[in-house]
This record gives C-alpha cells, sequence and structure tokens, in this order.
C-alpha cells in the first residue's frame, strides 16, 4: 500500500498565554491617570442623578406668591341644585357661570352671586343626554359646549339650556376625549386616550390632530386640558408627562414647562397669563401661574394667604375672573391686571 509522504512545514514560533499577553496589550496609564478618569466619571454620574431627581421631584421653580381676591365659593353640601360632582367650568354671557356635573350626567348654570339658576341632563345618548360629560369651553355669543367624553359628542347650549349645536364624534378614531377649548374657529379637544390635540370644525370635521403617545418634545401621554387665546397660542396640560406645552397655531412646540404632579386643567387669560392646576413643592395641590413672556409668576393665594388648589376645571372671563371647579366646589376668584 502506497503512503503518503508527509512534508514538513516551518511553523512560527508558539508563544505561550503569558508571553502574548503581553506582546498585544497596551502600556498601561500611570496610576494617577486612571484615577483622575474615575474621579470624572463619578461625579459625571452624580451629575446627572442629582438634576434627574430634582426634575423628578420638583418643579424648577423657587416658590412665590400671587394673590387674588375671592369672589364666590359655592358648595354642593347646601346648594339649591342638589349635590354636584364639578368638572368643567365656563363663563356663559357676562354674569353666568355653566358648570359640568359629571356624577349626575348634567349641566348645571350659575349667576356671580352663586344662585342656581338653571340645571338639565340625565344618563342616555339623547341631545340632553350624557354619558359622563368632561371639559367646557364656551363662545362670545353666550353659549357653552359640553365634551360629553364616553357618548363621543360635542354638544352645545344656550344659558337656559336650549341645544345650539350637536357634533357626532364617534368616527372621529377619538378615545375618551376630556379637555375642550374653542379658538374662534375651530373646537380643540385634548383626546386623552389617543394622546393627541385634535381640532373639530363647526361642521363636526377633524381638520388637523397634533401630537401622539411619547415623551418627546410635541408628543403628549394622556392630556386632560387643553387652552387657547385666539391669538394663535395653545397650551396643552400633558398630564402624565408632568409639564405643560405652549405651542404656536402650526403646532411647532415653543416652550416645555415641567409641573410637578399630573396636571390635569390649565386657563390663559388675554394677558399672556396661564394657570395650572399642579403641585407646590411639598406635593400639595395648588395652582401655578405662569406667563408666556416671563415664566413662573407664583402660587395662587387668596386674601387670607390660604393656598388655593386648583382643580379638574379651569377657565377665565375677559374680565380677569378666574373659575374653578373641582368635585363639591366652584369659586370664583378675581384676578390683578398684568404687569405692563
Amino acid at each position: 500500500m502506497a503512503t503518503r509522504k508527509k512534508t514538513a512545514k516551518k511553523n512560527p514560533k508558539v508563544l505561550g498565554r503569558n508571553e502574548a499577553a503581553a506582546t498585544n496589550a497596551p502600556a498601561p496609564a500611570p496610576a494617577g491617570q486612571n484615577k483622575s478618569m474615575v474621579r470624572v466619571i463619578i461625579a459625571i454620574v452624580v451629575a446627572v442623578c442629582v438634576i434627574e431627581g430634582f426634575n423628578l421631584f420638583h418643579s424648577d421653580e423657587t416658590p412665590k406668591t400671587f394673590k387674588v381676591q375671592t369672589l364666590l365659593n359655592v358648595s354642593a353640601d347646601n346648594d339649591a341644585c342638589g349635590h354636584f360632582n364639578a368638572w368643567g367650568v365656563a363663563p356663559v354671557g357676562k354674569d353666568k357661570v355653566m358648570v359640568v356635573d359629571q356624577e349626575d350626567n348634567r349641566v348645571l348654570v350659575f349667576d356671580h352671586q352663586g344662585n342656581c339658576l338653571k340645571s338639565w341632563g340625565k344618563s342616555g345618548v339623547a341631545l340632553k343626554g350624557f354619558h359622563e360629560p368632561s371639559g367646557l369651553t364656551s363662545d362670545d355669543k353666550g353659549n357653552g359646549y359640553v365634551i360629553d367624553t364616553w357618548n363621543s359628542y360635542i354638544k352645545g347650549f344656550d344659558a337656559e339650556g336650549k341645544p345650539v349645536l350637536s357634533l357626532n364624534l364617534s368616527d372621529k378614531n377619538l378615545f375618551g376625549p376630556r379637555g375642550i377649548a374653542f379658538d374662534g374657529q375651530n373646537f380643540v379637544l385634548a383626546d386623552t386616550g389617543s394622546h393627541r390635540i385634535a381640532f373639530i370644525s363647526l361642521e363636526g370635521k377633524v381638520v388637523g390632530s397634533w401630537g401622539g403617545n411619547g415623551s418627546a418634545e410635541g408628543q403628549f401621554k394622556g392630556p386632560l386640558g387643553v387652552a387657547c387665546d385666539g391669538k394663535g397660542n395653545y397650551l396643552v396640560a400633558d398630564t402624565e408627562n408632568h409639564r405643560v406645552q405652549w405651542l404656536d397655531k402650526d403646532g411647532k412646540v415653543v416652550k416645555v414647562f415641567k409641573v410637578k404632579g399630573n396636571p390635569p386643567s390649565i386657563a390663559l387669560d388675554g394677558e399672556g397669563r396661564f394657570f395650572v392646576s399642579a403641585a407646590d413643592n411639598a406635593g400639595n395641590g395648588c395652582v401655578r401661574v405662569y406667563s408666556l413672556k416671563s415664566g413662573y409668576l407664583g402660587d395662587l393665594r387668596d386674601e387670607k394667604d390660604a393656598v388655593i388648589p386648583g382643580g379638574h376645571g379651569m377657565n377665565v372671563t375677559k374680565d380677569n375672573i378666574l373659575m374653578i371647579a373641582e368635585g363639591g366646589r366652584v369659586s370664583l376668584y378675581q384676578l390683578p391686571h398684568a404687569a405692563p
């Protein structure tokens, strides 16, 4: 049997493990240099943790006071309208207050002396029927507009309870909208479950939308409130992102304001100030006041220096009266004029 002749090959020198490691490893850095790098890394990590912790648990403002004068407090426990659970609130005409009673699926109207003038609505799908109504806005003609959340309608009424508008939104891909504003041309909805802002025309068409689920600028997470001033400024209570976003008429983010807690509502006056239901630096409910120009102005306090806790519903009249609705109370406060 033929045998295959083995050819000898010259093998390169095989290095031992320790010898190979020594050959390939870079030269060690001086001990002093290593310690300096470790210190820098630790300092960076500590700084990031401190900043993130501060942003998470505190607003970025030094507490200040913004004083207002109490005009009216209506209590559900002793009102002629009976017990109510107020959510939305808006001015109707010059001297009336329209309120959404979410618990009993109805709408109430008060005058500025706290007298209950009208009440209508019940659970159901009829024109004056509601299923968990939430936000409320109004126009310059004395009409109020309710976002009927789970019936998916916008329903409009005058101060006497006469229906003036009924928009079916069931085919508009909305999911549990809670907040509503009116910019003079369209209704602006905080489409809570869809994490966006939707614009609905007076004919009931979706004419635009902003956002989507997320925490980047221009995105939202469970927004509950929206406000606008008719001058191209839109403010969103970006509830689960713990912030307020200010957008222009094209949906571009102008500025983001971090807010402690989960802000459920926001109101904007005609002097460039806005009011946010939030938490103070101690974690208690309050209303924080901001200027579009200069930022944080203070936490709202009444003439007795008591903190005003805010609510799910807020609105401002043209004569600088701030309206707040929350549970069993509806309150009105006179705002000072903004500094020139």
